[in-house]
């Protein structure tokens, strides 16, 4: 029998804002409030019991809005970490980069992106 493999995953950086709320006193039920998420869904990411293969769909459900909240900034997808209103919009408005591959890449995700401020579609 093969021993479990223990994997160490980094925290996405919208439960690291819950849990910083957390610890400035904020209750699991005024935080599920605040963020419109289910109070038990916000007490097993703060506990670190949320189903692992859940989290992908928490994170384009809730992550954007918590990031919003908390930091005042958009969760870009592409980067997966808050990002300035501003910077967002000169991602989104740049042109085609056709010598760096992970601006090429950056601005493909833009194009999609359902956050892109040029589109007008900003959720």
């Amino acid at each position: 029998m093969l021993p479990k493999l223990k994997l160490d995953l980094v925290e996405p950086e919208w439960v690291t804002l819950l849990r910083a709320e957390r610890a400035k006193g904020k209750s699991v039920s005024q935080i599920a409030r605040e963020t419109e998420m289910a109070r038990p869904s916000v007490s097993m990411l703060l506990n670190g019991t949320y189903p692992a293969n859940s989290l992908d769909l928490a994170t384009r459900k809730h992550g954007p809005r918590i990031v919003r909240i908390y930091r005042d900034q958009v969760l870009c997808p592409h980067l997966r970490e808050g990002i300035g209103a501003a910077e967002c919009e000169a991602y989104a408005s740049a042109p085609m980069s056709t010598s760096n591959p992970e601006k090429l890449r950056h601005w493909r995700a833009c194009l999609h992106c359902p956050l892109n401020p040029t589109t007008g579609d900003v959720k």
